[in-house]
């Protein structure tokens, strides 16, 4: 129910039924702080923001009233809403004035059986912006009911409101700043990967709320540049990570040639997709030696006579020196002749 004009007749009415609460409350809550506050939004000219008034610690509190201070060359308040702190209630009431003063709005309500919530969202005011500044939110003539429930020191909210061509401009600087901060694409690392998509937001942000496009940013280049390097490192990465999952090369059976597969796919799909070449894995090499063994096992290629690649070398460091002792004792007999 919307106050009508100026008048104080509701606003009395309320007031005495608050009074009447405080002074008969058969229940009191001596030293209980209660605590408002209000949210603070951005905007830009001609728009409408709204502007969240909550409460705090105010389980058992039967009604309350404060007056809200505004900068009416900036705001312009055009509607209030009931919050769920107060429909929670039973048998609850809200009333306000909007037009309380010039610059100032009056809001009342009363829970007769008692809050329940010890807090939540009172209700919400929606203002019209006029022009670019802040407007500070702030709370006066706090009464809480019953008796025994105290203001504590009130959370003032603000209201910026933006020039819309400013605020674009400031959003596409603040992100071509951001960018600017970032290594060069080339000494990207992992580590950056949140200060990239830091960056990537506020591009985002500034074509959401503002209507930028790619050609408004001079650093955009470099932003994309840092996004695919960050997408080749995590690829890289991932085939890595699978290879080395995989077990030894004396452990490995056809049971894990599927893990096999799938890692090699890795491999493939981090140069095909963001031109990794083989310098950049670092178990790439472990990786040929089980697709080696896998062939073996299935038979494709035979096994090392000796059973395994470890002992190779061994066995041709004993037929190079068979093979040295005989050209030596021919050398003698050929001396002898």
């Amino acid at each position: 129910m919307k106050l009508l004009g100026k008048s104080r007749t509701i606003l009395v009415t309320l007031a005495m039924c608050i009074s009447f609460l405080l002074v008969f409350s058969s229940v009191a809550f001596a030293d209980q702080e209660v605590k408002l506050s209000a949210s603070s939004e951005t905007g830009d000219i001609d728009d409408e923001v709204t502007v969240t008034i909550s409460i705090e610690n105010a389980e058992g509190t039967e009604g309350g009233e404060f007056v809200l201070t505004y900068d009416p060359d900036l705001l312009k308040p055009t509607k209030l809403d009931e919050g769920a702190f107060v429909t929670a209630a039973q048998s609850d009431m809200l009333d306000f004035n909007l037009d309380f003063a010039n610059d100032k709005i009056k809001v009342l309500w009363i829970t007769p059986y008692g809050d329940t919530d010890d807090s939540g969202v009172v209700c919400t005011i929606t203002f019209e912006l006029l022009a670019e500044g802040e407007s500070n939110l702030t709370f006066s003539e706090i009464v809480f009911a019953p008796d025994g429930y105290e203001a504590a020191a009130p959370v003032s909210g603000k209201v910026t409101v933006q020039d819309p061509v400013d605020a674009k401009e400031k959003a596409i600087k603040d992100a071509d700043d951001t960018i600017c901060t970032l290594p060069d694409p080339a000494d990207i690392t992992l580590a950056d990967k949140a200060a990239v998509e830091a960056a990537r937001a506020k591009v985002d942000k500034a074509k959401q709320d503002h209507g930028a496009v790619d050609a408004d940013f001079t650093k955009l280049d470099k932003l994309v540049a840092a996004e695919k390097q960050i997408a080749k490192l995590e690829a890289i990465k991932a085939a890595d990570d699978a290879i080395y999952a995989l077990p030894s090369l004396e452990e490995l059976t056809l049971d894990d040639e599927a893990d096999v597969l799938a890692a090699r796919a890795l491999v493939n799909r981090a140069k095909t997709d963001h031109g990794a070449v083989d310098a950049d894995f670092v178990y790439l090499s472990r990786l040929v030696s089980l697709e080696n063994r896998i062939k073996e096992l299935k038979g494709l290629v035979p096994t090392p006579p000796t059973g395994g690649l470890d002992y190779m070398i061994p066995a041709g460091l004993l037929v190079f020196l068979a093979g040295l002792l005989l050209f030596i004792r021919r050398s003698r007999l050929a001396a002898r002749q």
